[in-house]
């Protein structure tokens, strides 16, 4: 049988401030491709990870000023410059009927692109194209949606060493850690308890005629 390609290391955990430990000592072992799923967000873990001050704000605010400096360029260019019409006497630049259009653009230009940066920024949207065309694993185990924390290091990090990752995941704490290949079923699917059903892949072989007559002796 061909051996499995490992594509990485996933390490659960029953409580957010033991994965929170487990980060501290994955970032101080210097790895660099691994991430932590988690099912609420957990304080402290930016720090853990050794992640930087996010550059969304940023993105947000430059934004903001790009779709409030759009949309009153619009509004003057249109009822200023190009078409002014006469409403009731009122000035052609009358700025608080500006308002709500203004403050609409702003709010969509800076909502949309917070959303796409932080899907860029956090390589949510590479690692998804990744994904989809086989050359990325998918980590997330359905345990993170609810009640357990996970930490995934990828196979191809500089510093990946299976089973040495597994004996220190289980010092760390972790309450299942698993080496998984591409022959693996999906991430998510347990393998079937012992005494189960679905772990009989065939039934025990009915005794025959000579061993019961042994068995009577």
């Amino acid at each position: 049988m061909a051996s499995k390609a490992p594509r990485g290391v996933l390490a659960l955990f029953e409580r957010p401030e033991t994965v929170l430990a487990a980060a501290r000592r994955v970032r101080d072992a210097g790895y660099q491709k691994w991430d932590v799923h988690t099912p609420f967000p957990v304080h402290g873990m930016d720090e853990a990870m050794g992640l930087g001050r996010s550059r969304v704000p940023w993105i947000t605010f430059v934004a903001g000023i790009v779709g409030l400096v759009a949309a009153l360029f619009i509004l003057f260019g249109t009822m200023v410059y190009s078409w002014p019409g006469n409403f009731g006497g009122k000035p052609h630049a009358a700025w608080p009927s500006f308002v709500p259009i203004a403050f609409e653009m702003t709010v969509l230009v800076a909502g949309v692109s917070t959303a796409l940066g932080a899907l860029l920024l956090g390589g949510v949207l590479a690692r998804a194209v990744r994904t989809l065309l086989g050359r990325a694993p998918m980590a997330v185990h359905p345990d993170v949606t609810s009640h357990r924390f996970a930490i995934f290091v990828e196979a191809d990090d500089p510093a990946y060493d299976a089973s040495g990752m597994v004996q220190k995941f289980q010092s760390l704490g972790a309450c299942d850690v698993r080496v998984l290949g591409e022959s693996d079923p999906p991430v998510g699917v347990e393998a079937p308890a012992e005494g189960s059903p679905e772990s009989e892949a065939l039934p025990d072989p009915e005794p025959s005629a000579a061993s019961e007559a042994e068995e009577e002796k």
